[in-house]
């Protein structure tokens, strides 16, 4: 998966003094060499493991562990359709998960908020546009203060270091500090802390499991990055997590099967009704990023053969555009491939080697060369004489002389 950050704050244009204080300081987030070994080669290799010929295991269980492994992967794709609502004091962040990828750190996060374990803790760590640190149940209370980051640890879950990156709007879970050396972790000492990533921290990669991301309220968690902080960067005044909801992934399918997506453009308005049964998460991804505002100020860059119609660039945004100034959590998702035609009117997600992000096309025409190569996700309703507008554009190459700006999407 990839992902991006997209600000122009002075505290994150020194990525490398950053990360090289944040990687020194006496807290859960540092790792030596060999404990970064230890995990990786300990952990990963052990989550999922069946027993190896020439080992002493009986035939039942083999079995047994069989029917293990496939009920945790029945387990994940339950879990995958879960989503959690962080409600804090500055707002609320909404976290997907990596079920498949970290199902234990998963089912644990889930059972714990479902039992209110969350409730009433805090952010207690902070580092300015960069990542925050929570879910300490010692927070609860004040006079614990002086140990704060040291609660809800070793809980004997397993590392599972996987494939997902710490970049912006990654969901990490903290690991315990090998008592004596303050520069090492243990192994599989995960419980309930988590840190949530700001910005992209690729020294964290690899050494921490990453077991969700930020779908919304990445703008959120800056924010409450950028609070007072004090020695080893401890929050000064109280950032409460209230509560922690966990619920079925809003907008659900039903929900979506409703929804009009309303363009506004310089070259006129324009409707997309949206069909999410074929692609869910592609139609909640694109519905996520409309309603964040992601796509306000974007342009339809390319306009080829007269019927193609591409939107997405995020580099399109003006240089006034407040989105410049914002935090979005931006990841591709696995591809969806489905059989729904491309006909006139019909708006998809583009696909890149097997995943989908947030670049879309609207086609003035059928083409059927296009079927199954990308993501349709809805049709145009009302305005197709803009559509046919804008096709009509006249190009330099590919690209539109004049400048054919979204000014925004309005979900309805």
């Amino acid at each position: 998966m990839s992902g991006k950050a997209y600000h122009a704050l002075p505290s994150c244009s020194h990525p490398g003094r950053f990360s090289r204080y944040f990687l020194v300081t006496a807290l859960l987030f540092t790792a030596s060499a060999s404990s970064l070994n230890s995990a990786a080669t300990g952990a990963s290799g052990r989550a999922n493991r069946l027993p190896m010929k020439g080992t002493a295991a009986e035939p039942s269980d083999r079995y047994n562990e069989v029917v293990r492994e496939i009920s945790r992967q029945a387990s994940a794709d339950d879990l995958d359709n879960l989503e959690a609502v962080i409600e804090t004091d500055q707002g609320e962040i909404v976290i997907e998960f990596f079920a498949k990828d970290a199902p234990r750190h998963v089912q644990y996060f889930i059972d714990k908020a479902k039992a209110g374990a969350y409730d009433g803790t805090a952010f207690h760590r902070l580092y300015k546009y960069g990542l925050i640190q929570g879910g300490d149940p010692l927070t609860r209370q004040a006079a614990n203060k002086a140990r704060f980051g040291t609660g809800g640890l070793n809980a004997g879950i397993p590392d599972e270091i996987n494939k997902n990156k710490n970049i912006a709007g990654a969901v990490s879970a903290v690991l315990s500090q090998v008592k004596g050396n303050l520069s090492e972790v243990a192994p599989n000492s995960s419980g309930m802390q988590f840190f949530i990533v700001i910005s992209p921290q690729p020294k964290l990669d690899s050494q921490f499991t990453v077991f969700g991301r930020v779908v919304s309220g990445l703008d959120t968690a800056a924010a409450i990055s950028a609070e007072p902080a004090g020695a080893s960067n401890m929050a000064i005044k109280r950032i409460a997590i209230n509560k922690v909801t966990v619920r079925p992934k809003t907008p659900t399918v039903e929900q979506m099967k409703a929804m009009t997506a309303a363009f506004e453009t310089t070259a006129g308005n324009f409707k997309v009704r949206l069909d999410p049964d074929s692609a869910p998460n592609t139609t909640r991804a694109f519905v996520r990023y409309a309603k964040s505002g992601l796509y306000d100020g974007v342009t339809f860059f390319r306009v080829s053969g007269k019927y193609y119609l591409e939107s997405g660039n995020l580099g399109d945004w003006p240089a006034e555009s407040p989105n410049k100034k914002r935090f979005f959590s931006l990841w591709s998702i696995p591809f969806e491939p489905n059989q729904t035609k491309q006909v006139r009117g019909t708006l998809s997600m583009r696909q890149i080697n097997g995943t989908t992000n947030w670049d879309f096309y609207v086609i003035s025409k059928d083409n059927s060369a296009l079927d199954g190569k990308d993501v349709p996700i809805g049709k145009v309703s009302d305005g197709l004489d803009v559509i046919d507008k804008i096709a009509g554009a006249d190009v330099d190459g590919d690209k539109p002389k004049e400048r054919i700006e979204i000014k925004r999407i309005t979900l309805e």
